[in-house]
């Protein structure tokens, strides 16, 4: 048992690794699309936040009132005046509360001498009212895949798709990274990142095989002749991707242009041969 729990942290940790290194040029501009506001600017903090709960409460019970109401009583005994106390009962109020899930009852008794001004109650900024809620399995695939950074095309794999588009989406996927990166030394770098998040999907075995068939290697040469619009070879595999999405009835023609970064004109003439 304890390897399995061992495996699934080590795995965790690999997640927790791959979002953290993207985490500024990803979920900064994704939390404002979402949330609807700005940031002008940012700064990061340190990573672990100190421990301050380092000894067990001084009294705490499980109560029965006579009402019958059960809840849990906390009582701490304080010698100093503590302006920091208030903070300290609030962190373990969560802590108490996330175990026990019962009403807490706080108390604390000072025992110096004198009048005592520590703080009683949070204000209103410094009391947790809940969290906003980004799922990223409800984002657009369509959006995702049109952008041209690395970060946010990787988010297309745990987007909002149906299954049997999965891997029509891993294939746009793989080319649209391979269309931004700008070394083969970055794309391998996000070809990695993108074989570990699709543990999370169940999906490795097929992205592994997408990845091992489709040819990633870069080369100056090819990459001029992309740009010029010469090289037979990358006009077909356009095609290709067009008559893939079309046939997939879930994409726009512009959506389709966008994603690719075709005309609209060129995803038309493909449909209509298609059609004929």
């Amino acid at each position: 048992m304890a390897k399995k729990t061992g495996n699934k942290n080590r795995e965790g940790n690999l997640y927790d690794r791959i979002f953290k290194e993207n985490a500024e040029a990803l979920f900064i501009p994704l939390i404002e699309q979402e949330l609807n506001f700005k940031i002008k600017s940012y700064k990061a903090l340190q990573e672990k936040i100190a421990k301050t709960i380092e000894r067990e409460m001084d009294f705490f019970y499980r109560v029965i009132t006579e009402e019958d109401k059960e809840l849990l009583l906390h009582i701490e005994f304080q010698t100093e005046n503590d302006k920091e106390m208030i903070y300290r009962m609030s962190e373990y109020h969560g802590l108490a509360f996330r175990k026990y899930k019962l009403p807490i009852k706080h108390i604390v008794i000072f025992l110096g001498k004198g009048k005592t001004d520590m703080k009683k109650e949070l204000e209103g900024k410094e009391i947790f009212d809940g969290f906003d809620l980004i799922s990223l399995h409800k984002l657009n695939t369509t959006q995702l895949l049109s952008s041209q950074i690395p970060e946010v095309i990787l988010l297309a794999l745990l987007s909002n798709y149906e299954k049997e588009q999965t891997e029509s989406i891993l294939r746009l996927l793989v080319r649209q990274l391979k269309a931004v990166c700008r070394s083969e030394q970055e794309l391998s770098k996000y070809l990695q990142q993108l074989t570990i998040l699709s543990r999370l999907r169940k999906l490795e075995e097929e992205t592994t095989k997408i990845i091992a068939d489709m040819p990633i290697t870069y080369d100056i040469e090819q990459d001029y002749l992309y740009k010029q619009g010469i090289e037979k070879g990358i006009e077909k595999e356009k095609i290709n991707s067009i008559k893939a999405l079309l046939n997939l009835q879930n994409f726009s023609l512009k959506q389709i242009a966008d994603i690719l970064n075709v005309s609209i004109e060129k995803v038309k003439e493909v449909a209509k041969g298609i059609e004929d």
